[in-house]
């Protein structure tokens, strides 16, 4: 008898040992399985010790498609001139209390940014808005330059774009439809519409540029400008950006002689 028990004996602590084996792998896989990697739209910086909690690209650009967020711009107001997130709103330009005045719900919510990740106007910023009372504010902490860089549009104002023209530090793109552009332009423009990227970037209008050069789209409305500087954005030219005016409103700025192209612009263009 004796025999016999310690080979079921064996056997028993056997089966127990499988079964704990299974659950713990089984278990560690699940834990793998819930820990995977997140994409990079889902990525926050996670400065730890921060009064005010940081949004991922994908939570911000979701508040700023329901339109549920006051979006503060912490940079100077000359580099939010140049180039900005759109529908945000410039505290330098403004002034905070002027800010504060307009948005006067402290429940609201409210999201800082400036440059990026390691840019501390946002936190500055956020931590003043913090201790007027405001209890929703977090933060963009990865900024513009992360903003532009996972290819998303940024907004020049009427300013900036004249401040760019007279710097000689753009090319500037005319959106609009190519009888539009024939009559009359910024001079040096270059007429390139929508789902024209590609052509672009191998013919006279963009193939002797490199994709840090500053490029600033304008159109007859801010929605036909910024569809093509999103497509510049998604081919990996992050310095582009889109007027977010009419090119009526450039005309009467008067900063600039509307000039008709030279042959050469419209050498190969169609439409």
């Amino acid at each position: 008898m004796e025999t016999e028990r310690g080979p079921r004996k064996r056997q028993a602590r056997l089966a127990w040992l499988a079964v704990i084996v299974v659950s713990v792998c089984g278990s560690a896989s699940g834990a793998v399985a819930s820990k995977a990697k997140p994409l990079i739209f889902e990525a926050t910086l996670e400065v730890q010790g921060r009064s005010t909690p940081e949004l991922s690209t994908d939570e911000f650009k979701s508040l700023l498609s329901g339109k549920t967020a006051v979006v503060l711009d912490a940079r100077p107001k000359h580099e939010f001139a140049a180039a900005h997130i759109p529908s945000s709103i410039s505290i330098d330009e403004k002034g905070l209390l002027r800010i504060v005045q307009a948005f006067p719900d402290r429940n609201a919510n409210v999201v800082v940014y400036s440059n990026g990740p390691y840019c501390d106007w946002a936190r500055r910023r956020s931590d003043e808005l913090v201790a007027m009372g405001y209890s929703k504010v977090s933060r963009y902490q990865l900024g513009l330059a992360v903003w532009r860089a996972l290819g998303n549009a940024a907004e020049t104002s009427l300013d900036g774009l004249r401040r760019v023209f007279h710097a000689n530090s753009a090319v500037f793109v005319d959106a609009r439809g190519r009888a539009e552009f024939s009559a009359g332009t910024i001079p040096a423009a270059e007429s390139i519409l929508s789902g024209e990227l590609g052509k672009a970037m191998q013919d006279h209008r963009l193939q002797y540029y490199d994709r840090g050069v500053r490029i600033v789209v304008f159109g007859n409305s801010a929605r036909e400008a910024r569809t093509v500087a999103e497509e510049f954005a998604r081919n990996a030219y992050a310095n582009s950006s889109f007027f977010g005016g009419t090119y009526q409103d450039l005309k009467r700025a008067k900063f600039f002689t509307e000039r008709k192209p030279s042959p050469s612009n419209l050498d190969g263009l169609t439409r």
